[in-house]
């Protein structure tokens, strides 16, 4: 892993440069980078040094996986947990995740420890990073799976701790968006990188095909997301649609001109409309909802922080489609949802909608109608519409490092296709 200063005067660099020359900079990255970080001489270096590292694993009986300290990565990382144990049922699978995030994983079968530890935001805290090294020293893993790029620094770990490192697919990732193959998935590629270096050692005890991740709620969650619909008067006989109107970042927010022409659009329809807050970009919500007129605000429901998390979650498997850019929310509804006492069946039927800016959208968006692409854990379609740009590129994958003067991520969106796409899926919803 690049040091995190130089890593952010590397990306403030790419930065100016596609500022200064939007179309000129963006060839450059798009045709020089790729062929270095994707090649194929690094990508079969990498997977000998990946099935060493299993090979050199005498047992696997306690496996640590840590995802990255956002919501969105720890929802995907998942995989990493299914994989050990389709191969090792047996085996202690922990993991450490986000304090706030903690209700989505409680009760899954694939976490026999789960560790609520992380407090940061951004980048991981000085706690984080301690809590990291202590959990890693008290007990004597087998396999450390760090799905974070923000712990590549070995001394976190106790000395010759076994460490599969994520990061080490992304020359691969890279080589499939060369050649236009392959699934590069976020979800995914957390369970498909053990997976074949696992089986050219280890039989395979379960055989069920990787779908997505799940999300476990609780009987309160599912309490609280149907009495929220029945205090304010929304009947299911009507489609609910949720507009997720913030991200983490403002390269991957969907711009208001395109949030306010949605929301218009959709409130055309004879529909319920539920509208989420704004956490990075504060009252985004109140300035989404002044813009529209008093007929089309009567359909709008605004969603307040005062829903927790998991009703949040679950609220969104009471609406037919869910409209969100590049954010943890977007996995939120993504996610198969699973009713942590068994005693309620979730309709998983939402039709998840992303609409990417900067980022490489296979890496985490959802089109269940693209062979590309990964589809929603739900039992409906899920699409991905990508907004124009002049100066995306390939260093636009981390969007937290970027520092562009001028937002370009979404210099044009068909908001036209989306909309249609909206109306012709709850038409057709309706004959089922």
């Amino acid at each position: 892993m690049l040091d995190n200063k130089f890593q952010k005067f590397l990306f403030h660099l790419t930065s100016l440069l596609t500022t200064w020359f939007p179309r000129g900079g963006a060839w450059f990255f798009n045709t020089f980078v790729p062929p270095i970080v994707g090649n194929k001489l690094l990508i079969q270096h990498l997977n000998r040094k990946n099935l060493k590292i299993i090979q050199s694993v005498k047992k696997f009986e306690k496996i640590l996986v840590i995802p990255d300290i956002h919501i969105g990565d720890a929802i995907l990382a998942q995989g990493g947990l299914q994989v050990f144990k389709d191969f090792f049922p047996d085996a202690r699978v922990d993991y450490i995740v986000k304090k706030s995030v903690a209700p989505f994983f409680e009760g899954n079968p694939n976490i026999t420890n789960l560790y609520p530890v992380f407090t940061g935001v951004h980048f991981p805290s000085e706690s984080d990073i301690e809590n990291v090294k202590r959990i890693a020293a008290e007990t004597d893993y087998d396999l450390c799976y760090n799905c974070s790029p923000f712990f590549e620094n070995e001394s976190l770990f106790p000395k010759g701790q076994k460490i599969l490192s994520f990061v080490t697919v992304a020359p691969q990732v890279v080589r499939n968006d060369i050649e236009q193959s392959g699934n590069s998935h976020i979800a995914y590629t957390c369970y498909d990188l053990p997976y074949q270096l696992l089986l050219k050692n280890h039989p395979l005890k379960r055989k069920e095909k990787f779908t997505g991740v799940p999300m476990t709620l609780s009987d309160k969650a599912i309490s609280d997301a149907k009495s929220f619909l029945s205090d304010n008067k929304i009947s299911s006989s009507k489609p609910i649609i949720f507009l997720n109107p913030d991200t983490a970042s403002i390269y991957t927010r969907i711009p208001h001109r395109d949030q306010i022409d949605i929301l218009k659009k959709i409130a055309a329809l004879d529909c319920s409309i539920l509208l989420g807050v704004g956490y990075t970009a504060k009252n985004i919500e109140t300035e989404l909802f002044e813009a529209m007129t008093a007929g089309e605000k009567a359909k709008i429901t605004i969603v307040p922080t005062t829903v927790s998390l998991d009703a949040y979650a679950a609220l969104i498997d009471l609406t037919d489609v869910f409209v969100s850019g590049d954010t943890g929310p977007l996995h939120i509804a993504a996610s198969r949802k699973v009713s942590k006492s068994g005693q309620h069946s979730f309709r998983n039927k939402t039709f998840v909608i992303s609409i990417f800016g900067a980022t490489p959208p296979r890496l985490s968006g959802y089109d269940s109608t693209n062979p590309l692409f990964f589809g929603a854990n739900q039992d409906v379609l899920s699409k991905t519409y990508v907004s124009e740009s002049p100066c995306r590129n390939v260093t636009c994958v981390n969007k937290m490092a970027k520092t562009c003067k001028n937002v370009r991520c979404y210099e044009y969106l068909n908001t036209d296709v989306i909309f249609s796409d909206i109306k012709a899926y709850l038409n057709s919803s309706k004959t089922k």
